[in-house]
């Protein structure tokens, strides 16, 4: 098991959960609300994280905050689509939403409002330039190309 040190800000703040054990993701519940401009909010999460060290030095570990997938009944968008938050960053968890559609009810004080995700990568990548990639199922096919193979 990776250990994420968890530093708890704020007395109501909740450690991130996942509902299910196959969850992909990391339920972050938020513990409040600021309004930066008309219509712009920053929920705060009331905590700040930090990944243990690795052994192994090729992995270097960040995480990313995303919209749950119930945002839709919100009429709220996360301002950067998906946060990156770096491993050395060791303030606040926090992230802005745009209300796009003020009819809508918004997040509250309370609610989980957004997700987080633990990301691997490579601590060194290397980019080489060729002439042509290996050939592959999906090739040059994106943007919903594959419901179109059926």
């Amino acid at each position: 098991n990776m250990q994420v040190k968890v530093k708890i800000l704020d007395p109501k703040a909740v450690i991130p959960v996942k509902s299910h054990d196959d969850d992909f993701c990391y339920d972050l519940a938020a513990v409040s609300c600021t309004e930066l401009a008309p219509g712009v909010y920053r929920y705060g999460f009331g905590i700040a994280l930090q990944l243990k060290e690795e052994d192994d030095d090729s992995i270097v570990t960040g995480f990313t905050i995303r919209p749950r997938s119930s945002v839709w009944e919100t009429g709220m968008v996360l301002s950067n689509s998906i946060g990156t938050i770096d491993r050395g960053y060791t303030g606040e968890i926090s992230a802005v939403f745009y209300h796009v559609l003020p009819t809508m009810p918004r997040y509250q004080v309370g609610d989980r409002v957004a997700q987080i995700h633990f990301d691997f990568t490579a601590r060194n990548l290397e980019f080489k330039t060729v002439r042509e990639l290996d050939k592959t199922e999906r090739g040059e096919g994106g943007y919903g190309s594959t419901n179109k193979q059926r």
